[in-house]
């Protein structure tokens, strides 16, 4: 009583009342003295988490509790000790729910003969400077745990506490570690995090600003402490690490459950191999989609760590994983792509750009936490027994019924009817040329067409089909394989027309044939592109000295080491285009030219990500992934062939639903959709543009040809080529068009793009540009693109 009558003397406070000491004249000095203590003291101070403990029944602790309040007489009070006795009381007569009078006279025969100051415990939290006068022990965990009855019954809540629960990793681990302490779901908690509390933390970890710097087991073991002081806290604020992995899962008895919610890759997987061994259960939340795992090793030994999503990766390199690149292939099947939601993939896109890392809120961090307690309680209680990966996504289960039509994403199907052989032999029939010529046998047409098929083509779409009829050979456009947004007005495909072509008159020449030929010979039908017929060449081969690089030519994405090319290597590439043509080859060499050209490819590149049309073509027409059945890909881009990286992969991916692309535009976002061109483009060697005197179908397959000749000829003297026409002809659509159909931001930046490179080629402006491309002192393309088999590009024609 003497201890409680100087408190209340001195306060001039209720004893039941918020205390706090406030003598006239030394409240500046008491500030000044915390403020030192707090730079004195600083470390000492931030890893400070156990409270200290006063019963004042006990001589010893008496003497300690005077001790303490004359060496802090600033610190302050905290005492309900009645209002908790008058619960307890009212629990033990649930029935008659005493009042008033008859509550009181219960109190004190609870009390007996102990004062209300030396019942119970007195908790000193030296963090805050705070002592809270509480039922001890027995019976508070009694009336903390009231309000759970008959969710968690005594008997369950006996379990609970003998329970041994880790949690690596204080962002979503913060938020069950306390869940867990509300319920009383353990009775010790270890609590392993490196890393101290940041101001971008406060979006998801509930905690103040007066905790900034302060390590998060500190903060975390506290705010345990503050709820329930007597439930066991042990930290490990070094993290999970090698040297104490085996403390961690160990000392003091053997975990019951572990809880990973840390950041580390390699730890993530090590912890898993440990917990494995031990028999130990893993639960994990994503903080997405409210996306749970549970592991139970402890009823399934066997089990592959992460549902065996990567069984297929070498566990024991982990440790040596330290790039972006090198943590991938581990990383992607762990989250789930193409299960996160919509805006976490947008999110990833944007990392490094306009993001630091990956957003996570505080709502889903609360909901993690409460997937992670409920589960870790069920599994402690035996009433849970599976493994696997959960979601309670709360966006599919509370949301409209009807989902709101959006039109961000507007496309146009650019689709025809497929060429059939009856139409081909019908335009046919109508062409008649004169003058003598021979008829080539079937082997040979079939080598000719062979060598034809073998050239570039937009996505390599191949939108040709040949007829062998009359004795001649008919070209004709399949627009079913190349009608799109991006191929305006068909240049595109008639480009790839020119360097089939071109390929046709190499072979035969190397057959011992002549070609003839005539572009566009029935004026009513565009489908048919050319009539070839041959004669037995006198002269010495056409192209020769090219015929060999026929089934060497191909295109190599590899990054170049941006050595200069000899200047022998590109006289012959430009004499080559310009042989018998009217086509020029326009080289940039100069280094900040290139970086400048990087720079505009980069910017196109990322204009055609995020517009709907063009990027819905090029997921649906374009790029294609090898499928499970590992059948060879003969249309379309392979993935393979792209030279990316793997994280470059993984953001194709990611980008690939049009809900990614929606939020990328009302962002302003989108990029990193230039780092894949630019880095490529900016290490070439040189860059190189074929143009023509005018714009015309035809000059477009002339153009065709002369590209052939260098590409070829590049391709002969080691150097790599790789198309960038892309911008080309978004260019031609934008000029023609007045950019109908674009935004109006897309049509001003394609403006400025256009006009960027049209300053770097001199007098472009009054030609036709055709093609550009990239040449590249590089390594072997890893993958080299397929083509269609010839019965599916040939026909011989019975009529």
């Amino acid at each position: 009583m003497q201890i409680y009558q100087k408190i209340t003397k001195r306060t001039n406070i209720s004893k039941y009342s918020y205390f706090t000491l406030n003598l006239s004249g030394i409240r500046g000095l008491v500030c000044h003295s915390k403020m030192l203590l707090f730079n004195n003291q600083q470390d000492k101070d931030n890893l400070c988490v156990k409270p200290e403990f006063f019963r004042l029944r006990e001589k010893e602790d008496k003497l300690r509790f005077e001790a303490l309040l004359k060496d802090k007489p600033h610190i302050k009070f905290y005492d309900q000790i009645e209002s908790q006795l008058d619960e307890l009381v009212k629990s033990k007569h649930p029935k008659n729910k005493p009042e008033g009078a008859r509550l009181v006279e219960l109190r004190n025969e609870h009390l007996g003969n102990c004062s209300p100051e030396e019942y119970g415990v007195w908790v000193y939290y030296p963090w805050n400077e705070r002592v809270v006068h509480l039922l001890d022990e027995t019976e508070f965990i009694e009336m903390r745990t009231n309000r759970n009855i008959y969710k968690i019954t005594r008997e369950e809540r006996d379990i609970l506490s003998r329970q041994k629960i880790g949690v690596v990793g204080l962002s979503v681990g913060q938020s069950v570690s306390v869940t867990l302490a509300m319920e009383r779901g353990f009775g010790e908690i270890r609590l392993a995090d490196f890393d101290v509390l940041e101001l971008t933390n406060l979006n998801r970890i509930r905690t103040g600003v007066h905790n900034l710097g302060i390590p998060k087991v500190v903060i975390v073991a506290r705010e345990i402490k503050e709820i329930d002081p007597f439930l066991k806290v042990t930290l490990f604020a070094d993290g999970l690490t090698d040297e104490n992995m085996d403390r961690f899962f160990t000392e003091g008895g053997k975990l019951d459950i572990v809880v990973d919610e840390c950041d580390g890759l390699d730890m993530k997987i090590l912890l898993r191999h440990k917990a494995k061994s031990l028999h130990i259960p893993v639960v994990m939340d994503a903080s997405d989609r409210g996306t749970l795992d549970v592991e139970r090793f402890d009823l399934e030994p066997d089990r592959p760590i992460l549902h065996g999503f990567i069984d297929h990766l070498d566990h024991t390199r982990i440790r040596e994983l330290k790039t972006n690149e090198e943590k991938i292939p581990y990383l992607i099947p762990m989250v789930g792509l193409t299960t996160m939601s919509d805006r976490l993939k947008a999110s990833m896109v944007e990392v490094g750009q306009s993001i630091t890392t990956w957003p996570q809120l505080a709502s889903a961090v609360v909901l993690g936490g409460a997937l992670g307690a409920d589960v870790c309680r069920r599994i402690a209680l035996d009433q849970y027994h599976e493994s696997g990966r959960y979601f309670v996504d709360l966006e599919e289960l509370v949301g409209d019924r009807k989902k709101p039509a959006s039109d961000d994403y507007r496309v146009k199907a650019y689709d025809v009817a497929e060429l059939t052989l009856t139409e081909m032999e019908r335009i046919a029939g109508n062409y008649r040329m004169g003058g003598e010529y021979l008829s080539p046998d079937k082997n040979a047409v079939s080598a000719i067409v062979t060598a034809a098929g073998l050239a570039p083509s937009g996505g390599n779409s191949q939108p040709w089909k040949w007829l062998f009829y009359n004795d001649q050979l008919f070209l004709f456009h399949d627009r079913k394989q190349s009608v799109s947004w991006m191929d305006f007005n068909d240049t595109a495909s008639y480009i790839s027309f020119g360097t089939s072509i071109e390929n046709l008159k190499i072979k035969a020449g190397e057959l011992g044939l002549e070609t003839s030929y005539e572009l566009f010979p029935l004026a009513d039908e565009k489908k048919l592109i050319g009539v070839f017929s041959f004669r037995k060449s006198m002269a010495a081969p056409y192209l020769g000295d090219l015929s060999t690089g026929l089934a060497l030519r191909l295109t190599n994405r590899k990054k170049g080491d941006m050595r200069p090319l000899e200047g022998s290597v590109i006289q012959k590439i430009s004499e080559h285009v310009s042989r018998g043509s009217e086509a020029e080859l326009q080289v940039i060499t100069d280094r900040e030219q290139i970086e400048r050209i990087a720079e505009i490819v980069s910017g196109v590149e990322r204009l055609r990500f995020l517009f709907p049309q063009a990027h819905h073509e090029l997921y649906t027409k374009e790029i294609v992934w090898p499928s499970e059945s590992g059948e060879p890909i003969v249309e379309g881009i392979d993935i393979n062939t792209l030279e990316l990286s793997e994280s470059d992969k993984t953001g194709l991916i990611v980008a690939s639903k049009p809900e990614v692309i929606n939020l990328l535009n009302r962002w302003g976002g989108g990029t990193a959709f230039e780092k894949i061109s630019k880095s490529s483009v900016a290490s070439s060697s040189a860059i190189a543009m074929v143009t023509m005197p005018e714009y015309s179908d035809k000059n477009f397959i002339k153009g065709g040809e002369a590209l052939q000749r260098a590409w070829i000829t590049a391709n002969l003297n080691g150097i790599a080529v790789q198309p960038i026409s892309g911008m080309l002809f978004m260019f031609d659509r934008l000029n023609k068009t007045n950019g109908e159909g674009m935004p109006a931001k897309m049509v001003a930046e394609l403006a400025e793009l256009q006009k960027a490179l049209f300053h770097i080629f001199n007098g472009i402006d009054q030609r036709c540009p055709i093609f550009i491309f990239r040449l590249s002192n590089a390594g072997q393309a890893s993958v080299r693109s397929l083509k269609k088999p010839l019965e599916e590009i040939l026909k011989f024609s019975a009529q």
